[in-house]
């Protein structure tokens, strides 16, 4: 109880010189004591009704009909009275919204658009019974709306949304990063924004206030709507601070300017700020994609590499034994019917090996688990007979932080399949003399560079002819499954000549 009742005195306080002040600055501006009250106060009132707790709105409505009646002699308007009536009669309807304001940003930002709507409506509906001038009565009511009671939502965010550090003595003792390029930015566009309303001629003094759509515009982009609305906050600062004493109509049009920049501005930050939440959300979704394709990626390896020990055992050893018998059957037989058919047992146990032997390299290089990458990419250009073709093929290696052995499994047989899909190309199509291939491991990254200097082809007309087979668009789709990129340059004719396949991926 005893701290509930200091911390209503203390609000109490704190809205009182708020609420005063606020006033005393909207008098400035409107030109106009009673008008000024449903500017800033009633919006100030709003914001802060809207995100504290009912059982302190004593201390917040308390404030504000107290300041209105001890006001109320010096003022002596009856626009005066229709304010203070205004603001009981807003209590239910800040009860019901106070109930409603929950859940995601984008419905809390609805909820305060229909309160500032419906409060500014009805302000002008009890204030027609005292005034002729009931339009700027909804003027400003919807300016000073737009302008604070956004703002009260981002203090209230930033105080009691965001997780807070404990004070310890590490966090005592952690240096200060202040965000010196955020705090140049604001005053920058903060001293254009006021060299703009001061220092345009007078013949160009109503082309100022689009001017100032820059500021809100570039924080928009920067920050949505949070920033949008800090932009608008500063344009009103330069206006209040550059505006010379003038008629009503300087008023109107400035507030007409006020309420045009904040709703633009909030509109606009918000498509932003959308757009940026669902780019991330696709960008999540993207990665788990790619972790999803990696994974069965590995998992083909893992059962690709299964199978080929079983073939490899089972297989080879059931072919060995009947080759052996068959051999035997040759030596014991003496009928010509019996020994021919011991031969060709034996060879057709050797056309399976062979075709056996065939599958395994397609399901796994057995290389790879032999030699290790290096050595098996070594293998591959001999066994492509590169020499004896006439292609003078390289392999150049750039370790940045990992060796080639030091590599995944389904890294290592990747990159062995590219290269094996990339030089079977070269020597069957290509017709090139040269033909290199570049590594590059890094910490992160593994980049791979095919290069040769042949005759070249259409890119897009091979993908389409190799869509249904491994080739180069098997290629692309094996390197998009692990989350990496592939680049396919080919040049036909001119002084340059020949293809370059140029992959990136993630190290796994």
């Amino acid at each position: 109880m005893r701290n509930f009742a200091l911390t209503t005195l203390g609000g109490w306080l704190l809205i009182t010189c708020a609420w005063f002040c606020l006033w005393a600055i909207a008098s400035y501006f409107t030109l106009d004591p009673e008008l000024a009250v449903f500017l800033f106060p009633f919006a100030l009132r709003m914001g802060i009704a809207l995100h504290c707790p009912k059982k302190y709105w004593g201390a917040v409505y308390g404030a504000e009909w107290g300041l209105m009646l001890a006001l109320a002699p010096q003022v002596g308007n009856p626009l005066w009275g229709a304010a203070l009536c205004a603001s009981v009669a807003s209590v239910p309807l800040l009860w019901f919204a106070h109930g409603q304001y929950y859940g995601s940003q984008l419905r809390r930002l609805c909820v305060m658009g229909a309160v500032i709507g419906l409060a500014a409506v009805l302000n002008v509906a009890i204030s027609g019974w005292f005034s002729e001038h009931s339009w700027m009565v909804l003027l400003v009511s919807v300016t000073g709306g737009l302008m604070l009671v956004p703002s009260c939502y981002l203090i209230w965010s930033y105080l009691f949304q965001q997780a807070w550090i404990p004070l310890t003595v590490d966090l005592v003792s952690r240096p200060v990063a202040l965000r010196v390029r955020h705090i140049f930015l604001y005053a920058g566009l903060f001293v254009a924004s006021i060299v703009l309303q001061l220092g345009l001629p007078d013949e160009m003094r109503r082309f100022a206030p689009f001017c100032l759509a820059i500021p809100i515009i570039l924080l928009a982009f920067r920050y949505g709507w949070q920033g949008a609305l800090l932009g608008t906050l500063l344009n009103s600062v330069a206006l209040i601070a550059a505006r010379s004493t003038g008629s009503n109509l300087e008023v109107t049009d400035l507030l007409l300017s006020l309420s045009a920049q904040s709703l633009t501005g909030i509109l606009l930050g918000m498509g932003i700020q959308r757009q940026r939440e669902l780019n991330q959300q696709l960008r999540l979704q993207l990665n788990r994609n790619h972790s999803l394709s990696r994974q069965l990626v590995k998992a083909e390896e893992s059962v690709r590499r299964d199978v080929a020990r079983e073939l490899h055992d089972e297989i080879g050893q059931n072919i060995t034994a009947i080759r052996t018998q068959a051999s035997i059957i040759q030596r014991v037989e003496t009928t010509p019917v019996g020994a021919n058919c011991a031969g060709m047992i034996e060879n057709l146990s050797l056309n399976i090996y062979d075709t056996t032997k065939g599958l395994l390299s397609q399901l796994r290089p057995k290389s790879l688990d032999d030699m290790g990458l290096a050595d098996s990419l070594e293998q591959l250009i001999r066994d492509l007979e590169c020499e004896a073709q006439g292609i003078d093929a390289t392999i150049t290696w750039h370790c940045h932080g990992q060796q080639p052995e030091m590599l995944s499994d389904t890294l290592s047989v990747t990159l062995y399949r590219l290269c094996q899909e990339a030089m079977n190309n070269v020597v069957k199509y290509a017709r090139a003399s040269q033909l290199e291939l570049t590594f590059g491991l890094g910490t992160d990254t593994v980049s791979l560079t095919v290069q040769d200097n042949g005759r070249g082809f259409s890119v897009d007309q091979v993908m389409q002819m190799s869509s249904k087979g491994f080739g180069l668009q098997g290629m692309r789709e094996r390197v998009e499954a692990l989350g990496g990129e592939i680049q396919v340059e080919s040049h036909t004719s001119g002084s340059q000549t020949g293809t370059r396949i140029a992959i990136q991926l993630p190290v796994l």
